[in-house]
């Protein structure tokens, strides 16, 4: 069954607030569902200093609605990569995610194959993902019912240690180089997690309930059903006293004080800044936020 591509800017597992006790398993889809995509308005905070344009080369990724295929326009609407493929990824950091005939690789700009699709999909589960796109010189792959992390150049950056089919729960993507990673070898059974480097060195034990991606050198953990933020080394920087969490970006970082409560903006410093107020909340970029509230 083809899929079709991520919208531009959208990914299946980064930038929502997170709020359960399965760890990096985000409530992207709550989030969306509550229309944070149709959000009638804005919170607003003074622009900061442009950032780096992310490095997706200018490519986005497309549905023929003649045939149903995916491949990639570039930033005028033209079509820079025919569309001859099942599905269509993000294009990040020179490397386009695709799959064709049951397996995923990695284009380069001209369309040429810069990693072979060698990463086979599950064919008993319609949506299964094999690969993910490169973020920060990394790509978590699929080999043998384990996941690791791939170089731009196909090799393993990282071999494939991670156990478990669906990577989304498994591994994250690196930021600010550190990845969360579960590990089920804890001896009462549940699950941990804690982050590695890019080398694959675990850089913080996995002692938490769950964890979120970095941003700004915090990252989100769960600590008896509260979230709070660490370091890059593990220090806890922010208690935990969050029901639910996101990620760090403009210096705000969107937080629910209380399950049933509503989301604000919380400061590095751990301060509420913004009200909890809001009936679903997203991460800041370039000054603006987008919001729900009733």
């Amino acid at each position: 069954m083809t899929r079709p591509p991520l919208r531009p800017g959208l990914r299946r597992d980064h930038a929502a607030p997170s709020g359960r006790v399965t760890g990096p398993a985000l409530l992207a889809a709550a989030v969306l569902a509550a229309g944070v995509a149709a959000a009638s308005w804005y919170a607003r905070r003074p622009a900061p200093a442009p950032a780096a344009a992310e490095a997706r080369d200018g490519l986005f990724p497309f549905v023929d609605p003649a045939t149903g295929r995916a491949g990639y326009l570039d930033a005028a609407g033209q079509v820079a990569i025919p569309a001859r493929f099942d599905h269509a990824d993000l294009f990040r950091e020179r490397r386009g995610l695709v799959e064709i005939d049951g397996r995923a690789g990695y284009l380069d700009r001209g369309g040429d194959w810069a990693i072979a699709p060698r990463f086979v999909l599950d064919p008993a589960f319609p949506a299964d993902v094999a690969a993910r796109p490169f973020w920060g010189g990394r790509a978590a792959a699929r080999e043998g019912g384990r996941w690791g992390y791939l170089r731009p150049d196909g090799g393993w950056a990282v071999r494939p240690r991670f156990d478990g089919l669906d990577g989304f729960a498994v591994v994250g993507d690196f930021h600010e180089d550190r990845a969360w990673f579960r590990d089920d070898a804890d001896p009462a059974g549940r699950a941990r997690y804690g982050f590695i480097d890019p080398d694959g060195v675990v850089a913080v034990p996995a002692t938490y309930d769950g964890a979120n991606d970095f941003g700004q050198n915090l990252a989100g953990v769960l600590v008896d059903d509260e979230w709070g933020f660490v370091d890059p080394s593990g220090r806890m920087r922010i208690r935990p006293d969050f029901a639910g969490v996101g990620v760090f970006a403009d210096d705000r970082c969107p937080v629910r004080l209380k399950p049933d409560g509503g989301w604000g903006y919380l400061d590095r410093d751990g301060d509420l800044v913004i009200t909890d107020v809001f009936e679903a909340a997203r991460g800041f970029a370039e000054g603006l936020a987008p919001v729900r509230r009733n």
